[in-house]
Order: structure tokens, then C-alpha cells, then sequence
């Protein structure tokens, strides 16, 4: 399975924007809010921050950090899965798990930019760069990365990822093996 190559830029969160200041809401002019549908989000005063039409919603109800949402194209197709700032500063694409979101483990996520794979923590950081093939969790903080992966589905339609090539790191980014 050859990975999509792309020439995003992305922006990195800045220490300063981790600190909480104001959260913006989700809202949505369909019946409910629920994944797919058109999505803006308000400030407290239900003031439009980011309006209708960019995006769709993906699981963010509260956007203190960062949102998960999806591209909403014009047509009735949804495309790229992203985390955006308030700004709408794209931060990195999303990591798919179980046909979902990608959880927090040991305090961070898998993430991906350009194609290449890393770790951000829950402000919306990249703490360890995306510069691998594949990642997998952090557990007991480590996880088993890989330069050299080659994925494929099973014929049960089952993601596998094979490395001879795979190493362990800290949440630093270190070498551990």
C-alpha cells in the first residue's frame, strides 16, 4: 500500500498558546451535532470565530486547544481529517484507529504530517517530529517506531504494518532500545 506524499505546511503550537483563554463551541445548522455534519464554532458570546462551510464535524464539542475536524469540500464528499487551531492553523492530519479517532495514550497521539508519522501532546504540540514510516502507542512510556514500514491489508480488510526495522523511543524522542 504506497503512502499518500504530500507538501502540506503545518504550524506548530507556540508554548505561549498553551495556556486556556477562551474555548470556542460547536455548532451546526443541521437537526444535530454529529460527525459529518457542517460545523462552526462561537466564543462565549456566540460570536462566529470559524464559520460554516470549511469544515465538518469530527468529535471536537469544545475547541480550548485544538479541533478535530474534517475538510468540507463543496461537493458532497469530506476530505482531510485535520487538527486546526482557532486560528485555523492546520497542526497535523489524524491518525485513524478503529474506524475513529486516534486516543491519548501515556499523554500523547499518533499524529501525521506529510506523510511521515509522530507524536503531539493534548495542546496541539508536536513533541516528537513526524519523521517516521509508522508509530506505534506509547505504553509504559515507550513505543516501537519505524523508518522502514511496509502496510498492506489483510483479507479481512485489516491494516498490517511490517518493519524488520523497528526500535524503541521515550517520550522525548530518544532512542531506547
Amino acid at each position: 500500500m504506497d503512502k499518500d506524499v504530500t507538501n502540506y505546511r503545518y504550524f506548530d503550537v507556540a508554548l505561549a498558546d498553551t495556556i486556556p483563554d477562551s474555548k470556542l463551541k460547536a455548532v451546526t445548522d443541521a437537526e444535530h451535532l454529529e460527525y459529518g455534519v457542517s460545523v462552526a464554532y462561537v466564543n462565549e458570546n456566540n460570536d462566529t470565530i470559524i464559520p460554516f462551510g470549511k469544515y465538518a464535524y469530527y468529535g471536537t464539542d469544545t475547541l480550548e486547544f485544538y479541533a478535530n475536524v474534517m475538510e468540507h469540500p463543496n461537493d458532497s464528499t469530506y476530505g482531510r481529517q485535520m487538527a486546526i487551531d482557532k486560528n485555523e492553523n492546520i497542526l497535523f492530519d489524524l491518525v485513524m484507529y478503529d474506524n475513529g479517532l486516534e486516543p491519548f495514550n501515556d499523554g500523547l497521539t499518533r499524529v501525521i504530517r506529510n506523510g511521515k508519522m509522530g507524536y503531539a501532546n493534548t495542546f496541539g504540540q508536536v513533541v516528537i517530529a513526524c519523521e517516521y514510516d509508522y508509530v506505534k502507542w506509547f505504553e509504559n512510556g515507550k513505543a516501537e517506531v519505524t523508518y522502514s514500514a511496509k502496510e498492506y491489508f489483510d483479507l479481512d480488510e485489516h491494516r498490517v504494518v511490517e518493519s524488520d526495522n523497528w526500535f524503541s523511543i521515550d517520550k522525548k524522542g530518544n532512542r531506547v532500545d
